[in-house]
């Protein structure tokens, strides 16, 4: 694992998303909420699971030393478990953007050393873990494919013609 990938995997999840984006802003303001039958039923709840996800790896990797861009904005009052991030598809895609340009600085913040080191945390269990930093910043971004893949099965079963997930597009 290299600083160099990290940043790649940042550039796509900011394109991918981005791509998303297009997409669900022409949906239905009822397919926001439509229940879809999947684990997190809504574009709604799977995407604040998603953002909340996000912050909540942010915030552990912040106490793995001092990264800039991890302070202020969604930082400050972050989601707590179970609760909403946003309401409104609006709300959604204006938080999304700017976590999205936090996770590239945080990218371009990183070292080859921090990647090798480990994170000491606490799950949502309270089990206190010790892994693999940059193996977790992984984590976080093939969280993010996989959520965005449950989005596109979504759109399908909408007939909404969907393709974001080309990781071409930034190499």
């Amino acid at each position: 694992m290299t600083v160099d990938t990290v940043k790649l995997l940042a550039r796509y999840n900011l394109y991918a998303n981005a791509e998303m984006n297009k997409v669900l802003v022409k949906l239905a303001p009822a397919d926001w909420t439509r229940d879809l039958g999947g684990y997190y039923s809504s574009f709604r709840s799977l995407l604040g699971h998603l953002y909340t996800a996000d912050i909540t790896w942010l915030i552990r990797f912040a106490s793995f030393r001092a990264f800039p861009s991890l302070k202020g904005g969604p930082f400050d009052f972050p989601p707590a478990p179970g609760e909403m991030a946003f309401d409104t598809l609006a709300e959604y895609l204006e938080k999304r953007s700017a976590l999205d340009a936090v996770l590239v600085s945080f990218a371009d913040e990183l070292t080859d050393a921090d990647l090798a080191g480990n994170l000491a945390y606490r799950n949502f269990r309270n089990e206190e873990l010790n892994k693999n930093f940059g193996g977790l910043v992984v984590h976080l971004f093939n969280h993010q494919t996989h959520h965005r893949g449950m989005a596109a099965l979504y759109l399908d079963q909408l007939d909404v013609p969907n393709d974001f997930n080309s990781l071409s597009a930034v190499v």
